[in-house]
């Protein structure tokens, strides 16, 4: 794998120098559809099967249609740098692959087949989780010096029928989620623990980040810094590995096979709330934990769905009024219309499952049950 993975190195470093060739030149970026035509006869592009070597081009795509949407906001953005000639690239199987017990069997393309006598590669793993439906895609990922297989399967989608359960999840910041479920039934799952560890974090960094500053002017990184980095993120995902197993058992324990999450892409853009909570925002790992419900929800066969989550904040989930602040105090909602006193961030759960179950299903909701409050009680932030 070593080889192969090396041989992937090769191709992007070559794709990447032509690319940057045509950009200084005609100020244009060659599409992926030319690079592949135009690598398709390269030693390294014919050393790998040919669905492997045109993932490598459309990856490189990919991070330059992500600088251009950069270069919008910043102009001195960089495009895609080479990558180190000793780096081990991850590389991608569509059809070329097998799995047999806990090995992976590799087809390899004719030219590396004449050239190394190699005609199959098989890929023993310690540890191998299996998996119900037709595996489709297969990463390859050399990481601190361990090897990984990440294997995506084909499952057969589930139907949603008109009497099966739904649960809404409401993202949030204070609150990480609420949820809600067709019955009424709502729970709170509280992101104070999350907070705590930003903000401890954010405190300690600044600190250090000062004292190298006054050490070192030019010099803003240091090994105490990348630890206390690192520590931060594992103990956030953690506590949001934490909410999403969460969610995800209550809805098997309940028998709901829909999972509703607001969609709020953007929610950051054009957003000025403050020093405070502005840290609060930018530091909301929403997109993040969003993926996390989604890979749980389908790898326990609900069905996962997202829907705008546009003015659910704003709507009085009982009269549908749209006001621009009904909130009396925080984490309360009261309609000025009709009266209704409610859970600020229930409001908003109610109004995406109302959302989903009128446009998909056209049925309605029951009366909102009090919630009860989860909270994480299994880490301690205050350790570094």
């Amino acid at each position: 794998m070593h080889n192969l993975c090396s041989i992937a190195t090769k191709l992007y470093n070559t794709d990447n120098w032509i690319r940057r060739e045509q950009w200084e030149k005609t100020g244009k970026i060659p599409s992926v559809y030319t690079q592949k035509k135009l690598l398709k006869e390269n030693h390294w592009f014919k050393l790998l099967p040919s669905q492997t070597a045109q993932e490598i081009i459309f990856n490189l795509q990919r991070n330059y249609n992500s600088w251009f949407k950069l270069r919008k906001k910043d102009a001195t953005a960089n495009p895609p740098m080479f990558r180190k000639k000793e780096m081990l690239s991850v590389i991608s199987f569509y059809q070329q692959f097998r799995i047999i017990g806990d090995k992976i069997r590799i087809s390899m393309s004719r030219k590396y087949q004449f050239e190394h006598k190699i005609k199959l590669m098989e890929i023993p793993f310690k540890s191998w989780k299996i998996q119900e439906g037709f595996p489709k895609f297969c990463q390859i990922i050399f990481n601190k010096g361990k090897w990984y297989a990440h294997v995506v399967y084909e499952i057969a989608e589930q139907i949603p029928l008109l009497n099966d359960k739904v649960i809404a999840v409401d993202l949030g910041v204070i609150n990480t989620a609420v949820t809600i479920d067709s019955d009424g039934n709502s729970k709170i799952y509280s992101g104070k623990q999350i907070l705590a560890i930003q903000y401890y974090f954010n405190k300690e960094k600044a600190k250090l980040t000062s004292a190298l500053i006054k050490q070192y002017p030019h010099r803003y990184l240091s090994r105490v810094l990348r630890i206390f980095q690192n520590k931060q993120i594992r103990q956030i995902n953690q506590a949001l590995h934490t909410h999403s197993k969460a969610i995800v058992t209550d809805c098997l324990n309940r028998g709901i096979k829909t999972l509703v999450v607001g969609d709020i892409t953007d929610i950051r853009k054009d957003k000025n709330f403050g020093h405070k909570n502005n840290q609060k925002l930018h530091s909301w790992s929403f997109s993040k934990f969003t993926q996390m419900l989604e890979y749980k929800s389908i790898q326990a066969g609900i069905r996962f769905v997202r829907v705008n989550e546009y003015n659910t904040s704003r709507k009085c989930s009982i009269c549908g009024v749209i006001r621009r602040s009904n909130r009396i105090y925080r984490g309360q909602y009261r309609c000025k219309r009709c009266g209704n006193l409610i859970n600020a961030d229930i409001n908003g759960a109610v109004n995406i499952l109302k959302k989903y179950l009128q446009d998909f299903l056209s049925r309605s909701i029951g009366n909102v049950a009090l919630p009860s409050v989860e909270r994480i009680t299994n880490i301690v932030p205050f350790k570094v």
